[in-house]
């Protein structure tokens, strides 16, 4: 259980009942997070904006790749409640395989071309030890043919993500088994 409580429907503001339904759109089930986000309808409001504004909103990089970078995200912070919601977005997609998504978990891509590899090694790098990143990191990104406005798109999701990561984890929220069915059933 969380440290904070989570809201059912009946308790939410008519602004997160709205933010809920952006969600289910997305994703095709409830945030969780976002339920006990809700007693804060400010930051509700601004977390949910900022998040589909940035991961499921088609823009330079597909979904998929979006919702990678996610989870790289996620798996180098240690968040596991996000690894396997945004896990789940990427099986929903069926554009990878099994072996591929369990790659993505491990940030081992090698079942991925040269272009997905470096997009991907970035983001780890970027998520794990940004004080670390070198003019070369992104020369790197330059060479496979990306612009600086797709470079910083990888740096918005991975920002996004990372102050979501350090909500979930600061109020040590964790899928009970019912939600982990959800998932499975909501393929």
């Amino acid at each position: 259980m969380a440290h904070l409580p989570t809201l059912e429907e009946e308790d939410w503001t008519p602004e997160a009942k709205a933010a809920m339904e952006r969600w289910f759109e997305s994703y095709g089930r409830p945030s969780h997070i976002y339920k006990v986000i809700a007693g804060n309808p400010a930051f509700l409001k601004a977390s949910t904006e900022a998040w589909l504004n940035l991961v499921p909103t088609e823009t330079h990089l597909p979904r998929h790749i979006k919702e990678c970078i996610v989870v790289i995200t996620c798996s180098t912070q240690s968040t596991l409640y996000c690894v396997q919601g945004h896990s789940h977005a990427i099986k929903r997609q069926g554009i990878l395989s099994d072996e591929q998504i369990r790659q993505i978990q491990m940030r081992d891509f090698v079942d991925f071309d040269e272009k997905e590899k470096a997009i991907f090694n970035f983001a780890h790098k970027a998520a794990g030890a940004p004080k670390f990143m070198t003019a070369d990191d992104y020369k790197e990104l330059h060479d496979i043919g990306l612009s600086d406005e797709v470079i910083l798109e990888i740096l918005s999701i991975i920002w996004v993500n990372t102050a979501m990561n350090m909500i979930v984890d600061a109020l040590d929220v964790k899928r009970t088994p019912e939600q982990m069915k959800e998932l499975e059933k909501n393929l």
